[in-house]
Formats: structure tokens, C-alpha cells, sequence
């Protein structure tokens, strides 16, 4: 099925402090440099898919450690260990500041694309995925996460799978690995508001490890995902070559 519109978001895209909160985060300099503070190469990545696709693309740049837009409001690593003993009336300005205005911002898109198009939609959100996480090495170059009870985000995942595997870098793609499709996160939302016929939202996890040690091979990662993404998303187009811009 040929998606007729595409929706690129990137939820964890810098690791900035409003200045307002830049007391609370002093010493912690460290931790918004990892992985823990936002997903490195996701923005770079998530900006080329979208040009790539001829698309305007969605992010933020606020540390995940002030809040996390993709959590729900119930998660209970919405706040951070920074934030969350703040006091309640101090952690709704947050949530009202920069998380309400992202989530509310994405849903209104997607309904302007269904509503102008007629769907299907495809979310794409873009993210990065540490090497390493409590003790355990990740074993993959990507990772497709989807609801695999969705025939539209299982059939376009697994026609991305097989297009990136095929490559002559013969890249290793997992499906819904590191994490599950169906876990806490902007598309669940999303997916909860929009008909299946409608909506297909798909998280694409990069590898943080490759973008920080072998930038050559992550560019061509990048590039070959932007190809295969506008191929898949409509089968019977020929896609021209692309470059990577520079982060």
C-alpha cells in the first residue's frame, strides 16, 4: 500500500536546559552528554529521512532529563531524578511549557494529513539507541519497532527489513529490538487516536555507537535508510541518489 503522506517527529533531538531550570542541572553535565539526556545522531538522521521524503520534520531540542515527550503522563520516567521531586505545581509548568505543546502539535498534524489526504499516514520517529544498557550489548545496526498486530506497520517493516538487508553493507536490522513496538511513547498515543486505516506509526532506532565511532559508515546507514523509506512507502517510485548532510 502507498502511504499518501509521511509525518517525521524526533523526540529526543538535543540535550538544551532551559534557563530557567539550569540550577537543577549544575553538576550534571555529564548526564545530559549521554545517552540518558537525549539520543545522539537522531536529529542529523531524522532531518535527512525528512528531506529525503520531501517532508517538514518535528523535534525537540529540550533534554529528556527535564521531561520525556516520548513518555506518558503516567510513566514513571516522565521526570527524570532531576525533576521529578519538584513540586507538583512546578512539574505541570513543565509538562505545560514543553510537553503539552509538542504532543499537541504532532496529533494536530497527523489529523491535518488524514483530513487533506484521506490517509494512510506514516509516522516516522527517529531515535538513537545506546551501545550498552545495564550491562547488556545491543546486537543490532537498527531496529524497526511497529505493532506487529497492525498489517500496515508489519508489511512496510518488513519490506524496510529486507531492502536494507539486501544491501551490499548487508546491515543487520531487527524488528522491535531494542525495545517492543507496542511499548509507552508518542505513536501509542497516536496510534489510540487514529484508526489502524488511518494511522501507521513506526520508531526507527539508530545505533548511538556507530554515529559517535564510525561516522562514515553511519552516513551511508542514513542515506540508505532515507532510499529505502521513499521506495517502500511507495513502491511502483524509482528514487534518485541523496547525500547525507553533515550533522
Amino acid at each position: 500500500m502507498e502511504f499518501r503522506s509521511v509525518f517525521v517527529s524526533c523526540e529526543h533531538g538535543g540535550n538544551d536546559v532551559p534557563e530557567e531550570y539550569a540550577p537543577l542541572f549544575e553538576s550534571a553535565e555529564e548526564l545530559l552528554r549521554s545517552h540518558r539526556g537525549w539520543d545522539p545522531g537522531a536529529l542529523p538522521a531524522a532531518r535527512h529521512i525528512a528531506d529525503r521524503l520531501g517532508v517538514p520534520v518535528q523535534f525537540a531540542m529540550v533534554t529528556r532529563l527535564l521531561v520525556d515527550l516520548n513518555r506518558g503522563t503516567s510513566s514513571p520516567t516522565l521526570f527524570s531524578g532531576l525533576t521529578r521531586d519538584l513540586p507538583p505545581a512546578e512539574r505541570e509548568a513543565i509538562l505545560e511549557r514543553h510537553y503539552w505543546p509538542y504532543r499537541r502539535r504532532a496529533e494536530e498534524e497527523v489529523r491535518r494529513l488524514i483530513r487533506e489526504t484521506g490517509g494512510p499516514v506514516l509516522h516516522l520517529s527517529i531515535h538513537s539507541f545506546t551501545p550498552v544498557l545495564h550491562g547488556v550489548v545491543r546486537q543490532t545496526e537498527m531496529g524497526l519497532l511497529y505493532d506487529p498486530a497492525n498489517r500496515l506497520e508489519r508489511d512496510f517493516c518488513g519490506r524496510m527489513s529486507r531492502r536494507l538487508r539486501a544491501s551490499p553493507m548487508e546491515w543487520q536490522v531487527r524488528s522491535n529490538y531494542p525495545y517492543k513496538g507496542t511499548g509507552d511513547g508518542l505513536i501509542l498515543t497516536l496510534r489510540r487516536r487514529f484508526p489502524e486505516s488511518s494511522y501507521a506509526g513506526i520508531n526507527i532506532e539508530f545505533p548511538q555507537g556507530l554515529y559517535l565511532q564510525n561516522r562514515e559508515r553511519w552516513d551511508q546507514l542514513v542515506l540508505e535508510t532515507g532510499e529505502a523509506l521513499d521506495r517502500c512507502r511507495r513502491p511502483s517510485r524509482r528514487s534518485p541518489g541523496g547525500k547525507v548532510p553533515a550533522p
